[in-house]
């Protein structure tokens, strides 16, 4: 009887010693950048002095036997420590939330021969999950999501009669989920890519991720092939324009040719319509426009072609080019001298015309829309369209010019008469300061339709109650909306 006492009592001091053995390997093996572990004193040998420590649950406190080892969330770094196989009454460990790398042991069933809660969830172990895990008889609990896992799933864990919950979401894992898992939760398989079968999407059928990939293509390249063809379609848009401004007189070389037969008339009176101080001939407008070359172009519309003149004395002219004109003599005489009586002090004055008559084409809407800019212009800036400021080189600018260039220099307040500031209304002046700078853009195609400036100058007028909807006539806008300058 004495005999198998000691016996006994031999067994439990030796595995009291292993599970003391079992804690010195995992302090020494393990980082502890907070100190964790730092109460854990092997000084003591008293009976069941272990079971105080921090994470360390005893089968009883009369013996030094680990039932649970539950370090979760200590910043611990490391592999899993060999030492553990000397805790081999141990149920469960817990090693989740902390900063463990390298791969899951494949002997921890051996070492480990009664455990029942494996966590190493959001670690950073990385690998495959070793099959040996099949081994675990009475694991009911394995937690191995948020790592950088890779591989398949061992078809050897479908061993575990026992086992009730298995997550291992979040990993880098592949191919097919076992049949034995086909009744586990959908979300501890969630987050790995490469994994289908029940209870994820069955293989062989595209991924939500993957068909959406698919949908993006197929619509990106929809689009590309839209913005392929309507750049396809403007190139030939502008080729047949330039052609047809060929055809009705624009361009350089034909303007050359319209000057030089100018020159046989160069002595014709100019007709004005109020009493000039200096008489100006046809000869005095081709010098002043440099013989009408492209470089004194202010602008080009259907109606025809206009040049800046710089007289003698300083003047600065605009004179228009009609391409064409339907009517005789005697009526267009008429009609210029109609509109040569028109004085506002928003409207350039028309001074005069000459015994040129040629034929033109149709208005251009673009063209009219620049005229209503330069007028807004006028409204907002209190200036004249001419000779309205001088540039750093020296040369005159016109009011377009000069308020293109202080909104270049991004000082476009400045532009704005002084009478008008500081009255309540400095936010709807410069949102019509603007509406006036997209009409009077250079390249007709790029600016505003009358519709578009109708649209934001009623908006303006709709904060104040002043708006006004001329519903009436809904076809002059959607009209102007469709043409190319």
């Amino acid at each position: 009887m004495a005999t198998q006492m000691s016996f006994s009592g031999f067994v439990s001091s030796a595995v009291a010693e292993d599970d003391i053995k079992c804690l010195e390997g995992v302090k020494k093996s393990l980082n502890d950048p907070q100190g964790k572990l730092s109460s854990w004193s092997f000084a003591n040998s008293s009976i069941g002095f272990i079971c105080k420590f921090v994470g360390v649950t005893c089968w009883n406190d009369r013996e030094n036997r680990i039932l649970n080892l539950e370090l979760r969330e200590m910043k611990l770094s490391g592999q899993v420590p060999e030492s553990l196989k000397y805790c081999r009454s141990m149920q469960k460990l817990d090693l989740s939330a902390n900063s463990l790398s390298g791969t899951i042991p494949a002997q921890i069933c051996t070492w480990l021969p009664y455990i029942v809660t494996l966590d190493l969830s959001n670690n950073d172990f990385s690998g495959s999950i070793p099959p040996d895990l099949g081994n675990c008889t009475y694991l009911n609990n394995l937690i191995l999501s948020n790592n950088h896992l890779s591989g398949s799933i061992p078809y050897e864990l479908s061993k575990l009669s026992r086992l009730k919950k298995f997550s291992i979401a979040d990993n880098e894992l592949s191919g097919t989920v076992p049949f034995y898992f086909e009744g586990f939760d959908k979300g501890d398989f969630g987050g790995n890519n490469g994994l289908c079968g029940r209870p994820l999407d069955k293989c062989g059928q595209l991924s939500k991720k993957n068909l959406a990939i698919i949908i993006a293509a197929g619509v990106f390249g929809a689009a590309a092939s839209l913005l392929l063809g309507f750049g396809l379609w403007w190139w030939y848009h502008l080729r047949w324009i330039r052609r047809r401004k060929r055809r009705y007189g624009f361009g350089r070389d034909d303007d050359s040719r319209w000057a030089e037969k100018l020159r046989a008339h160069k002595l014709v009176q100019v007709s004005l319509f109020q009493k000039p101080l200096v008489k100006v001939k046809l000869a005095d407008l081709m010098a002043a426009t440099n013989n009408f070359s492209a470089e004194n172009i202010i602008i080009s519309t259907r109606t025809g072609t206009t040049y800046k003149a710089m007289l003698p004395d300083g003047s600065a002219l605009a004179v228009k080019r009609l391409n064409t004109c339907k009517l005789g003599e005697k009526q267009f005489r008429s009609e210029m001298n109609r509109l040569g009586q028109l004085r506002h002090p928003n409207l350039a004055p028309l001074l005069g015309f000459s015994p040129e008559l040629p034929t033109t084409m149709v208005a251009s809407l673009k063209g009219d829309v620049y005229g209503f800019g330069v007028v807004l212009l006028e409204l907002v800036t209190g200036q004249k369209p001419l000779e309205v400021g001088t540039a750093a080189e020296g040369s005159k600018l016109n009011l377009v010019d000069r308020v293109t260039q202080i909104s270049t220099s991004g000082g476009i307040k400045d532009a704005v008469d002084k009478a008008l500031c500081g009255k309540g209304y400095d936010e709807e002046i410069m949102q019509f300061l603007k509406i006036a700078c997209s009409c009077v853009v250079s390249r007709p195609k790029d600016r505003w339709s009358m519709h578009q400036v109708y649209q934001s100058l009623d908006s303006i007028a709709e904060k104040h109650g002043s708006s006004q909807r001329y519903d009436e006539f809904p076809l002059i806008f959607v009209g102007q909306d469709n043409e190319t300058a």
